[in-house]
């Protein structure tokens, strides 16, 4: 009912590089990851994904997909309701996707799979275009970190508050410097505040000053590049 005129029209496959020979599987627990077959289910362009400021070039690049029936269940197995949403892979540094997250196109609605372990969302693609990345913005969504890199930042989201394992992550990269692009909310701040418990001495943080009210998402190109950091 927010969205009055969507259109939707099929793109061609996009051709990973990648190996399925990741060495994380092994014969008593084997990694199921998500299999082409799905993923290519969902390559379409959708009209929500450019009102959330996605270029074709960062939605290929990401794989961002549209599922036009995706099943919501409860813990039961009971079917909840029916939604159309944006799918978005969550791969890991080889590029086997882990889970798929979804947002719904009609209600501000986020699902990740029950029980996963979230990694941190973009390695694979940071790895591909930023090999040698010596400063990059940390988001809570995907969304937030999606418009970074259309402004031109690599951004990287943290599906959340953040963990242990995600900040792990984080130091492998070899970054000189983390910039933290968190909403101006409770959650954003408590998001803050981990982080830099975290990797307290490890590695140079600042932060940037987001409108209140507002996430990276919203602001203009213009806005996102005039923000001040904080240290």
């Amino acid at each position: 009912k927010n969205f009055l005129i969507l259109s939707v029209e099929s793109r061609k496959d996009i051709i990973l590089d990648f190996s399925r020979e990741t060495g994380y599987s092994s014969a008593n627990n084997p990694v199921l990851y998500i299999k082409e077959e799905e993923l290519d289910s969902y390559r379409y362009y959708h009209g929500y994904m450019y009102q959330r400021k996605l270029t074709n070039e960062i939605i290929d690049i990401f794989d961002v997909g549209y599922d036009k029936h995706f099943v919501l269940k409860d813990k039961f197995g009971k079917v909840k309701s029916t939604l159309r949403c944006l799918t978005f892979p969550v791969r890991d540094i080889y590029g086997n996707t882990l889970f798929i997250a979804r947002r719904s196109v009609d209600i501000k609605f986020f699902h990740y799979p029950e029980g996963v372990d979230k990694p941190v969302y973009g390695l694979y693609e940071l790895h591909q275009h930023y090999p040698d990345i010596k400063e990059l913005i940390i988001c809570e969504s995907i969304l937030n970190a999606l418009v970074c890199w259309v402004y031109g930042k690599p951004a990287i989201a943290l599906l959340g508050l953040g963990t242990q394992f995600q900040y792990d992550q984080l130091l492998k990269l070899g970054c000189r410097k983390l910039i933290l692009g968190f909403d101006p909310d409770d959650a954003g701040r408590r998001a803050t505040q981990r982080i830099r418990k975290a990797l307290e001495g490890k590695i140079l943080m600042t932060e940037y000053d987001v409108p209140e009210g507002k996430d990276l998402n919203d602001l203009s190109e213009d806005e996102f590049n005039n923000l001040q950091e904080i240290f």
